[in-house]
């Protein structure tokens, strides 16, 4: 009987736990991405400033999450394919699992990622900033119908400029111009392909995608929060707008550096916009607008 009730107690709390996940389904779901060091990280925290936002980050739900559990299910595909074709050829096998299949264990998997997040408090609107969501939201818009996405877009010299102060290193006697050369060259494909995706979510989903860049949030965080905000259906009074902007400015996020104070290799490393021009050379320079110059009309940057 102990076992009965045990099995009967699981289901309940199975039952009630998928109520949950509808009920938070819900709200207003939304995801962040963008290029890493573009800003997603300054937007995540503005967006999590706002009482009635919860936005964490970075679950990692395309490359740890959406990835392989479609590998795990096609491969299982295959499995019981060809245990159907080789054993139970007489009986037909069993059932072959779906599309759907996935794409319903991957919402379940996001929902109770974002459940988790939410730690119990009922936020209005829920949401999740990892870089290469701006891949993935195709997928989680089929899922759930009324989920937006914020995207940032900043100057690909200036994202690269950064990212070569974060995560670059250089080896002993290694030759720092190649060195650059190098790592730009590695990292155009993947900036080209984020900004084709990012447009390309603009133009799909007009209504429901909200792309800003690092340079306007510069120019005028306030507006830009009180638009993201009511993208968002939340409040954008003056006081938590104003709030917001102030608790992620780059003193309270640099813990005291003014904008333009370096820390190489702190995460909230300078906070400014042109800085790509002390890093790199007018060749490298040149490089990038190769590959990248047809974003900058799309952005409003200056070549």
């Amino acid at each position: 009987m102990g076992a009965t009730r045990g099995g009967d107690d699981v289901l309940q709390t199975w039952i009630e736990h998928q109520a949950r996940l509808q009920a938070l389904s819900a709200r207003q779901l939304f995801l962040v991405g963008g290029a890493p060091r573009s800003g997603t990280t300054w937007l995540q925290y503005l967006l999590d400033s706002h009482p009635d936002v919860c936005c964490g980050g970075e679950a990692l739900f395309l490359k740890h999450l959406a990835e392989p559990l479609q590998k795990a299910m096609q491969e299982r595909r295959d499995a019981l394919d060809a245990k159907n074709r080789k054993v139970f050829s007489h009986a037909g096998g069993f059932p072959l699992p779906d599309q759907d299949d996935t794409g319903h264990l991957l919402g379940t998997a996001i929902m109770l990622a974002l459940e988790r997040q939410c730690a119990g408090k009922s936020y209005r609107a829920v949401g999740e900033k990892t870089p290469e969501n701006v891949f993935l939201f195709p997928r989680v818009k089929a899922l759930f119908p009324n989920a937006k996405f914020i995207g940032i877009a900043r100057d690909p010299r200036d994202v690269i400029s950064s990212a070569w102060y974060f995560f670059q290193r250089l080896k002993p006697g290694e030759d720092e111009r190649e060195a650059k050369l190098a790592f730009i060259r590695l990292a155009l494909p993947s900036l080209n392909a984020g900004a084709r995706d990012m447009l390309a979510l603009m133009e799909n989903y007009p209504s429901d995608c909200m792309v800003v860049t690092y340079e306007q949030m510069l120019r005028a965080p306030v507006a830009l929060a009180g638009r993201m905000f009511r993208f968002l259906g939340v409040s954008d009074r003056d006081e938590l707008v104003a709030a917001g902007v102030e608790k992620t400015s780059f003193a309270a996020l640099s813990r005291g550096r003014r904008a333009g104070e370096a820390e190489n290799g702190a995460f909230f490393r300078k906070g400014v916009a042109g800085d790509w021009r002390s890093t790199l050379t007018p060749e490298m320079s040149a490089l990038i607008i190769q590959e990248l110059g047809w974003t900058f009309s799309k952005f409003g940057w200056e070549p």
